[in-house]
């Protein structure tokens, strides 16, 4: 069985200055959105962990993935499955009223 295929949008200012652009195609070694952010920074070093994750190695709190247009996911759902084709969206959380 082939990793599935992920396009990657990196809306995060931070995180697509480390990999050097703000989409690309990537094949996945594994099933899952914490698969995903382990392989980003595994992949991209320093710069993309800064961005991605907190002093304790967790997905920053700021820092939301939304899939397929459809499904946001935060640090409490990295378990979340990715299939071939999709599509995340990495961004930072907004608030504001």
């Amino acid at each position: 069985m082939r990793p599935p295929s992920i396009r990657l949008r990196l809306l995060l200012p931070m995180l697509s200055a480390a990999v050097g652009r703000k989409e690309l195609e990537l094949a996945l070694d594994g099933r899952t959105v914490g698969d995903l952010v382990r392989q980003l920074v595994s992949r991209y070093g320093q710069r993309a962990r800064d961005a991605l994750l907190d002093e304790q190695g967790q997905l920053d709190l700021e820092v939301q993935l939304l899939i397929n247009r459809t499904t946001w996911i935060n640090r409490d759902q990295l378990d979340t499955a990715l299939d071939d084709g999709d599509e995340v969206m990495i961004l930072m959380l907004m608030a504001g009223g």
